[in-house]
C-alpha cells in the first residue's frame, strides 16, 4: 500500500534529487539543457581551478603565509575536494542509483494499515526536514558565493587567488579577466557541493525514517508478538533492509568521507587564518559558516543513524521474544545477533563520522591555524 500523501512530497522531490544525483556522478541527462552545460562543465572547471591556482600559488609566495596565500589555499582545496569527490561518486553511480530505487520502495510497498500510518507519519516529517534544508540552504549559498565573488573584485589584484598558466601577466585586463574565471570556478563549485551535500542528506534522512518506522511498530506491536503472526517476518525483513541500505549507503560515500574530512580540516585552518589576519572582514565568517556546515552534515547524520539504530536494537530485546516458540526464537535470535554489530557511517572503513570527528577535525584547524599564526607574528 503506498503512502499516498508522502508520495506526492516524494515525486516534487524526486527531480532536485535526480539533478543532484546527476551532478555529483558527473552523468549529462536528457535534462534542460542549462542542466546539461552545468553537469559537464562543473568538472572541467574545478580540475582547471585546481592547476591554476597552483600556478598562482607558486608564483606569488613569497615565503610569507599571508591572507592572499590562505584563501588562495582555502580555494585549491575546495577544487580539489570537489573534483575528487566528482571521480569517486561516479565511479558509485550504479550504486547510489539502486540505492535511490530502495529508498523509493520505501515509499510504496507496506504489509498493513498500521505499519502504512506509521510509515506516512515519519516519511512526512523526514521529507519535510530535508525541503525546509534545501529551502534554507539555497540562499545560504547564494549569499555566501555572492559574497566570495564580490569580495574578491572589490579587492582587485590582491583578490586574485588563480592564474590560468601560459595567460600573458602584462595583458590589459589580467586582473578583471582572472577574477572572472574564478569567479565561474567559484560558481560551479558551490552548485556542487550544494546539491551533492543534499543528495547524501536525502539518503541519510531516508535511512533514519526507515529506522523510526521500525522502532515505532515494534514498540507499537511487542506485547501482542505471539498474537500476529506475521509481526516476526515483518520486522525480520525490514531490519534487514535498513542495514543494507546503511552498508549500501557507506559503501558509496566511505572513501568521499576521508576525502571530506581530510580537506575540510584544510579548508577551515585557511579560512580561520584569514579570520585572525582580518577579524573585521564580516563576510569571512558566512565563508567559515558554510565550511562548518558541509563538514557537519555527514557528521551528524553518522550519529543520528548510530543513535537509532542503537533504540532499534535496545527496542528489540525488549520484546516478548522468550514467549515465541522455539523455532520463531531461533529465527529471531539471528535477528538479535545483527542488532549486537554497530551501525553507523564510516570514513574509509576505519574512521567513525560522528559529532566527535567533526570537533577533532575543527580542534585540528583551529590548532594548525594558531601555530602558524603565531609564527608569523613573531618573524
Amino acid at each position: 500500500m503506498p503512502v499516498q500523501q508522502n508520495l506526492e512530497i516524494f515525486n516534487k522531490i524526486k527531480p532536485i534529487l535526480q539533478f543532484g544525483i546527476s551532478i555529483a556522478t558527473y552523468y549529462p541527462t536528457t535534462e534542460p539543457l542549462w542542466q546539461r552545460f552545468l553537469i559537464k562543465t562543473q568538472l572541467i572547471s574545478t580540475i582547471l581551478g585546481v592547476v591554476s591556482t597552483i600556478f598562482h600559488i607558486a608564483n606569488t609566495f613569497d615565503g610569507q603565509f599571508t591572507g592572499n596565500l590562505a584563501m588562495s589555499l582555502f580555494f585549491f582545496v575546495a577544487c580539489v575536494q570537489v573534483s575528487s569527490r566528482t571521480l569517486l561518486m561516479r565511479y558509485h553511480r550504479n550504486n547510489v542509483l539502486e540505492l535511490l530505487d530502495k529508498v523509493q520502495s520505501l515509499h510504496n510497498n507496506f504489509e498493513n494499515k498500521e505499519l502504512n500510518a506509521i510509515a506516512e507519519k515519519n516519511l512526512i516529517k523526514f521529507s519535510n526536514i530535508w525541503a525546509t534544508c534545501f529551502k534554507i540552504g539555497k540562499p545560504l549559498v547564494i549569499v555566501s558565493a555572492g559574497s566570495f565573488i564580490g569580495a574578491n573584485v572589490i579587492k582587485g589584484k590582491s583578490g586574485v587567488l588563480a592564474q590560468i598558466p601560459l595567460f600573458p601577466n602584462n595583458f590589459s585586463y589580467f586582473t578583471e579577466f582572472m577574477l572572472f574565471f574564478q569567479s565561474i570556478f567559484g560558481v560551479f563549485a558551490t552548485t556542487y557541493v550544494f546539491y551533492t551535500d543534499l543528495s547524501i542528506a536525502f539518503f541519510g534522512l531516508e535511512i533514519m525514517a526507515a529506522s523510526d518506522i521500525l522502532y515505532d511498530y515494534i514498540s507499537a506491536n511487542k506485547d501482542r508478538i505471539q498474537e500476529d503472526p506475521d509481526f516476526l517476518r515483518i520486522i525480520t525483513m525490514r531490519y534487514c533492509e535498513v542495514v543494507d541500505n546503511i552498508e549500501r549507503f557507506n559503501n558509496i560515500i566511505s572513501i568521499t568521507n576521508l576525502v571530506q574530512f581530510v580537506t575540510s580540516a584544510f579548508l577551515s585552518f585557511a579560512i580561520f587564518f584569514f579570520i585572525c589576519l582580518n577579524p573585521g572582514y564580516l563576510i569571512e565568517y558566512t565563508w567559515a559558516l558554510i565550511a562548518l556546515i558541509q563538514l557537519f552534515i555527514p557528521c551528524v547524520f553518522g550519529e543520528f543513524i548510530k543513535i537509532k539504530m542503537e533504540r532499534l536494537s535496545t527496542t528489540l530485546y525488549l520484546t516478548n521474544w522468550p514467549d515465541l516458540s522455539l523455532k520463531d526464537q531461533n529465527s529471531f535470535l539471528i535477528v538479535l545477533g545483527m542488532t549486537q554489530r554497530e551501525y553507523g557511517i564510516k570514513a574509509a572503513g576505519m574512521y567513525d563520522v560522528n559529532i566527535y570527528t567533526f570537533i577533532q577535525i575543527v580542534k585540528m584547524a583551529a590548532s594548525w591555524c594558531t601555530f602558524i599564526f603565531t609564527l608569523e607574528i613573531t618573524n
